[in-house]
């Protein structure tokens, strides 16, 4: 049985507007959750390697979740940053970790 966490997948779009609204059960912001998605989505990329195409990472769920879960941190602690001690959560670092062994898998 295939590992559904690292396992590409049929091409997706990443993450909607839509999927954030559902995973943190809100309604309406939805310019605040472009912005975050494309920040998070953009701040897992640059981590990782920027030279691969945000499609690739988009294949896997891995990734997908770990835009969640950046956007789930900074859409409630929006204001409260400058008070972290942590920058990302431990479950976000772990996750590009992941990701990272992975695409380097994927590509080469």
């Amino acid at each position: 049985m295939a590992d559904e966490t690292n396992s590409p997948r049929a091409p997706s779009t990443g993450i909607e507007v839509s999927d954030m609204q559902d995973y943190l059960a809100i309604d309406g912001d939805e310019d605040v959750l472009k912005s975050l998605i494309e920040y998070a989505e953009e701040d897992a990329r640059g981590s990782i390697d920027s030279s691969i195409d945000i499609e690739v990472y988009r294949k896997l769920p891995i990734f997908n979740q770990a835009v969640r879960t950046l956007v789930d941190f900074n859409y409630y602690n929006r204001g409260a940053l400058s008070g972290q001690q942590i920058a990302y959560p431990k479950s976000y670092q772990y996750m590009l970790n992941k990701i990272r062994w992975k695409v380097g898998k994927i590509n080469g």
